[in-house]
């Protein structure tokens, strides 16, 4: 029996982790830093290079380098992930843009999706409430966002507490093997795209970035960036992401942390019962009123 093993040295984590900070803007925490050390020690061994050809490679070679975005990304959600925010438009922001744009799409990105739960959470509430919607699901992990494209989830992405308001949404789509596979009719309304956040103002991701969205779902991804790249970020979907009076939600565990230090002056914080969201003042009419869409 094989016993040997190839240990990387603090020295050499440390490196390879902040090659990871500088392409992708990911702090991972020390917890995280295990799984990313044991895909490299994995990698080495079976490749039977040293850290250091490893780290010349990758820095050359776009696939090795997505293989390690890949293994170095979060990736935990589920359906309805906090509920309340999708209550929030159930029965407040979906039933108003009924009423003014009964013929128009409503745009939504989700700007980290995962998996994908979040953005077909959306398309099939949008649905109920007898919403045309227009899904944008990205992602920097190549690996997820095909399986957001595939549209077939494990039963555990239907949670027993939070999001169990919106179960039976999803219900309909589970499979005999309890898996989750929605209909095309689904499927087409989201579209994927790899973009990085970490180089929002490139001139590559630009390209890549939804325009005039009505909605933006950017959630538990702060936790993992710098203050600065938090500015950058929220600055640049207020000026070239959001329609006027779009709004932005971001996880309610995050919205201490996203005060007027980096907050762009377009993006108002507003309060809706015990949900929090950000708010784009219209150029127009200086509205300060989230569910005013135009």
């Amino acid at each position: 029996m094989e016993t040997n093993s190839i240990l990387l040295s603090p020295e050499e984590l440390a490196s390879f982790i902040s090659f990871i900070t500088l392409q992708t803007g990911i702090i991972p925490r020390e917890s995280h830093k295990n799984g990313i050390k044991a895909f490299i020690e994995k990698t080495l061994k079976e490749t039977k290079s040293t850290a250091a050809e490893y780290r010349r490679q990758i820095a050359t070679n776009s696939s090795l380098l997505t293989e390690l975005i890949n293994a170095s990304t979060v990736n935990e959600t589920y359906f309805f992930r906090e509920e309340k925010q999708f209550m929030f438009l159930k029965e407040s922001i979906f039933p108003q843009w009924r009423i003014l744009n009964a013929d128009k799409p409503l745009k939504i990105w989700s700007a980290a999706c995962s998996y994908g739960e979040e953005p077909y959470s959306l398309s099939v509430l949008a649905r109920q409430c007898n919403v045309k919607v227009q899904v944008t699901a990205s992602d920097i992990n190549s690996e997820v966002l095909a399986h957001c494209k595939n549209g077939v989830f494990l039963g555990g992405s239907i949670r027993q507490m939070d999001g169990v308001s919106f179960r039976q949404l999803v219900l309909p789509y589970q499979r005999e093997d309890r898996k989750v596979e929605f209909s095309q009719d689904i499927k087409d309304t989201i579209q994927t795209r790899k973009i990085n956040l970490a180089q929002i103002d490139s001139p590559e991701t630009e390209f890549l970035l939804p325009k005039n969205q009505n909605i933006v779902f950017l959630r538990n991804v702060f936790i993992y960036f710098s203050q600065e790249l938090r500015a950058k970020i929220l600055r640049i979907i207020a000026d070239k992401c959001l329609a006027d009076n779009g709004i932005l939600f971001v996880s309610m565990s995050e919205i201490a942390q996203l005060d007027s230090t980096i907050m762009p002056p377009s993006l108002e914080k507003v309060m809706e019962g015990s949900v929090f969201y950000f708010h784009k003042k219209s150029m127009q009419t200086g509205d300060v009123n989230g569910k005013n869409f135009q």
